[in-house]
């Protein structure tokens, strides 16, 4: 009976652990893109409001710019809303962090959509003018009817 080759399957089992250590080496210290400041859009470019089914007002936020659906990875969407139903005041924030990514030969799609967008579920909101802000700016105001369904209302800051 012949005996197992230990020495050799040692030499086998230490060339895939350094193996498996030097590629997630290069995986986390040089595949990993940093997002570029010209990435992180802390600006708005569309707000929108509209009803739901469900009756609850929804909002969404867009990131400022125009950012290719294939060129474009999203990385993270942060955003916040508060809402002041006695001062009919509605405040939002948003943080987008976008990478470039590339597809070379091929060109990227020439539309804006791919910077994604936060969606809030507001609630239900009292009849009235509310006056929207984005951070410390105002945006307009939201006019919610009574009676009547409220249309899909909408800012731009492009």
């Amino acid at each position: 009976m012949k005996r197992f080759p230990w020495k050799s399957f040692g030499i086998f089992l230490l060339g895939m652990l350094t193996l498996a250590v030097g590629l997630i080496s290069v995986n986390v210290f040089f595949g990993l893109r940093r997002p570029t400041p010209e990435g992180i859009i802390e600006d708005w470019g569309s707000i929108c409001f509209w009803y739901s089914d469900d009756g609850s007002m929804r909002s969404s936020i867009s990131p400022r710019g125009c950012f290719s659906t294939t060129c474009t990875r999203q990385i993270s969407q942060v955003g916040t809303a508060l809402i002041e139903q006695d001062a009919f005041k509605i405040h939002l924030d948003s943080t987008f962090v976008l990478a470039e990514t590339s597809r070379f030969p091929l060109p990227c799609t020439e539309n804006c959509s791919g910077g994604g967008s936060i969606d809030f579920n507001l609630g239900v909101l009292q009849v009235g003018k509310y006056d929207v802000w984005f951070e410390d700016e105002p945006v307009g105001n939201l006019n919610i009817f009574s009676g009547l369904p409220t249309p899909r209302q909408c800012f731009d800051n492009q």
